[in-house]
């Protein structure tokens, strides 16, 4: 063939792989018994709120057709016409969001209104108590803790608020959306009654203390003297969380046992604010972080103090949170950027083809390039549309993360062939000789249907790359900056295209493409950090913490080793290849 059979045939074995890693993933999300409906429903509306509230109209249409395609699993169950309404009213809402948010993000709040009401609706009896209701139910069972306490009865005490944790599990969702400053303070109180109760020995003045508390603050929930505050939340991230942490096993370390065990109330106090992020994105973390804050307060006020314990605690808390601590982000630049390059490499493409026709005196056969080129931009919007739908029903939850880690870790791979290939034509003569190769026996042979194919391929390649790359990508970046970038992109490429093709001037090879690979060699560093980190955030890879490496976002560098080391590795192979393909010029060069 005339093409570049292995480029060629190297995307499409990635295209298919995509597809197929992606056709597993599929099937996580299924049609759920009814009783499971707030599993299933309720993060996909939580979701929408989310991006509703950052203006990110396209990640809520996501959520929506989402949300859609699981309700429509439970039509043979159950149906409500205020869901089908408000699911209706929100999609045409999004629709107009870019000339009136308020009305979308209206729509959004009360679809979510509804669809909260009808998963109470299908739940047990006990699901459906109001906030202050759920709170009541535990204080029977916190006086018997407390008279077991009373008594120095330790193993029902432990039995008993064992209990309590188990049931509080159930209701706190409750609690958490009727009243979160109320819910905060009972968490508060309650991870401290554990902690003396399950110190070596128990702490018997400061958990009937602390249950005292525990009672005095459900008291006053279900009296309404806790006043919601929407401010309750406050700025506290994950990385203070972390930091926090860290404090403490440097107090650890250096013998301050008391100040440690402080650092550990300060978390426990700190932790209701952030708790959210964690167990929308993995409810396995946040169990673990539940007992392990607990855990570690306990090793710590233990009698003697059990520092070992509670700083391999500490230290596995650490690593559990590590992987939410930062926020996988690309930019407009970035968006940008990919667009423009494959956007010019496909329009360097185009305008040799037509400049050798012309060269060659056949410029009545450029119409062959064009339709070529235009089937190929057609080709190439299909495919775009066709990955969207196979990955469409599993953009919520750590599902996102994973599909965002494998189609990162899909796209360093091709960019790395791609960067070694634009290195090797980075000069004049080689790249004459690569589009000889492409068209010079079609013209003698008369096959003129060969130019179709060649320039066709040619632009289905590079948005081929283009869609991979921006698969991986948009996940973690606002819509508003794809669009900018994608924009500033587009219009660059229509007046380079006139210069270029209308204008007759040539694009100078070897800076372009030693550009380009520039560009391509610092996307697959920023790919792999962001790649390796979404599958850390969604459970699929561990992350220990270097301590000396910051976060640099620009770069896609977190403080990981799980990151680090791969980013470390591709870099000696690029410089690697960098240095062979020159020894091959020189070399080529001293020949000639």
């Amino acid at each position: 063939m005339l093409v570049n059979h292995q480029r060629y045939h190297f995307i499409m074995r990635i295209l298919v792989l995509s597809l197929i890693l992606l056709l597993p993933f599929q099937g996580i999300v299924r049609a759920t018994p009814l009783q499971d409906a707030e599993k299933q429903l309720l993060p996909i509306v939580g979701g929408a709120l989310v991006e509703a509230g950052q203006k990110n109209w396209a990640g809520v249409r996501a959520e929506l057709e989402q949300l859609e395609a699981e309700w429509a699993k439970l039509s043979s169950l159950a149906s409500s016409p205020d869901i089908d309404t408000a699911l209706s009213n929100a999609k045409q809402a999004i629709d107009k969001a870019d000339q009136d948010p308020e009305a979308a993000s209206t729509a959004i709040s009360a679809l979510a209104k509804v669809m909260n009401e009808w998963v109470k609706a299908q739940q047990p009896e006990e699901a459906k108590l109001s906030g202050a209701e759920a709170a009541a139910t535990f204080i029977p069972l916190i006086e018997k803790i407390q008279a077991d306490v009373t008594k120095s009865n330790w193993t029902d005490a432990r039995s008993k608020y064992k209990q309590f944790v188990k049931d509080w599990g159930k209701l706190e969702s409750i609690i958490r959306s009727d009243n979160a400053k109320a819910y905060g303070l009972i968490e508060t109180k309650s991870s401290l009654a554990r902690i003396s109760l399950q110190a070596e020995p128990p702490m018997a003045e400061n958990a009937s203390k602390t249950l005292t508390e525990l009672t005095l603050a459900i008291h006053d929930y279900v009296n309404g003297q806790i006043a919601q505050d929407s401010s309750s939340t406050g700025s506290t991230s994950i990385r203070d969380l972390i930091d926090i942490l860290d404090q403490a096993e440097s107090s650890i370390a250096s013998g301050q046992i008391s100040e440690a065990s402080d650092r550990m109330q300060s978390f426990i106090s700190l932790w209701p604010s952030v708790e959210g992020q964690i167990s929308t994105r993995s409810a396995s973390t946040y169990t673990k972080i539940e007992n392990q804050m607990a855990e570690a307060a306990s090793y710590l006020v233990s009698s003697p103090p059990k520092t070992d314990k509670a700083s391999s605690v500490i230290a596995a808390m650490k690593q559990g949170l590590e992987p939410y601590s930062d926020a996988t982000s690309y930019t407009a630049w970035d968006a940008g950027l990919v667009l423009l390059r494959e956007g010019v490499e496909a329009l360097l493409v185009v305008a040799t083809l037509l400049a050798f026709l012309h060269r060659t005196g056949n410029s009545s056969k450029q119409k062959w390039i064009w339709s070529g080129a235009l089937t190929g931009l057609v080709a190439s919007i299909g495919l775009a549309f066709l990955l969207i739908y196979a990955i469409k029903s599993v953009t919520a939850g750590s599902t996102r993360e994973l599909i965002e880690g494998i189609a990162g870790l899909v796209s360093v791979a091709l960019m790395l062939t791609v960067g070694v290939w634009l290195h090797s034509k980075a000069n004049t003569s080689n790249w004459n000789q690569y589009i000889q190769g492409q068209i010079g026996s079609a013209l003698a042979s008369g096959k003129l249907w060969y130019l179709f194919i060649i320039a066709g391929i040619s632009i289905l390649r590079e948005g081929a790359e283009t869609i991979i790359f921006y698969i991986g990508m948009l996940p973690s970046m606002k819509i508003s900056d794809f669009i900018l970038g994608v924009g500033i992109a587009l219009i660059l490429l229509i007046i380079l295209g006139f210069i270029v093709v209308i204008g007759s001037v040539r694009i100078p090879i070897r800076p372009f493409f030693l550009a380009a690979t520039i560009f391509i060699y610092y996307l697959v560093i920023k790919f792999l950090g962001e790649s390796i980190h979404a599958l850390q955030v969604a459970g699929h890879v561990p992350a220990h913490n270097t301590g000396i490496l910051p976060s640099i976002s620009l770069l896609g560098i977190y403080p990981t080793w799980e990151t680090l080391i791969p980013q470390l590795a591709v870099i000696i192979f690029i410089i690697l290849q960098v240095i062979r393909v020159e020894l091959k010029r020189k070399s080529s060069l001293s020949s000639n």
